[in-house]
């Protein structure tokens, strides 16, 4: 069961919004009621866009340097998840090895660190560092849960949302998403996101047939993704 939050908000019988800590969300929910996690959570290194305003909501991401959120959330995403079960798990490679660590001292194993290149490269360090193509999703087991339909290569190719496009900052492709959903969930399933962003996971849930719980403590975000999905804003 799920305990009604102040600020929460059924869309549709498939969708349900959750504005909130999610901490204290997941903390409400039984044990074992989830299919399938699929989230982006803060990457541990303080990101702002240097694109400022291009994105229609850039601004400092909340818990961006919160090390005891990443572990206290990883550790609920594992008692939520049902056995034999999978999280996709995005994550900064500068910052993979907390992430690693912090999944597998919750009881996840590792499967694969997905390799996703994008259609550009970040700045940085103009000098002194090669630009990052890529950004790491790690894909984690509760137990053993097979792979729908055919075997994958561990490097994904998706072009990321264009800046003119973003709701987010750090919003991924839909497309990506449904990949991730769609060859470790089934039709039906209940699929978690407790750092919804723009609510991208949402949207490839509705894409996918599948149900969607999404979490998110920042109010402007969360207000956001009401209106893309009350909007058809896909």
């Amino acid at each position: 069961m799920i305990k009604e939050f102040e600020g929460s908000k059924k869309i549709i019988d498939d969708i349900k919004l959750i504005y909130g800590n999610c901490l204290e969300v997941m903390q409400g929910m039984s044990d074992k009621s989830v299919d399938l996690i699929v989230t982006d959570p803060p990457y541990l290194i303080n990101y702002k866009s240097a694109m400022g305003l291009n994105c229609r909501n850039s601004k400092p991401i909340l818990g961006d340097n919160d090390y005891s959120l990443i572990k206290s959330s990883i550790k609920e995403m594992y008692r939520l998840l049902k056995d034999n079960s999978a999280a996709y798990v995005f994550c900064s490679p500068k910052k993979i090895d907390y992430f690693i660590r912090y999944c597998r001292d919750a009881g996840f194993i590792i499967k694969n660190s997905i390799i996703w290149v994008k259609n550009n490269w970040s700045a940085g360090d103009l000098k002194a560092a090669y630009g990052g193509q890529y950004e790491v999703i790690l894909l984690l087991n509760k137990g053993r849960r097979y792979i729908n339909g055919n075997r994958l290569p561990d490097v994904w190719f998706f072009d990321r949302v264009a800046f003119q496009n973003q709701y987010h900052q750090n919003e991924k492709p839909v497309r990506l998403l449904e990949q991730c959903i769609v060859k470790h969930s089934d039709r039906g399933n209940i699929i978690l996101d407790p750092f919804m962003g723009s609510g991208s996971t949402g949207i490839a849930c509705l894409y996918t047939g599948r149900k969607f719980i999404g979490i998110e403590k920042d109010v402007d975000y969360f207000e956001i993704v009401r209106e893309r999905i009350e909007n058809g804003q896909f």
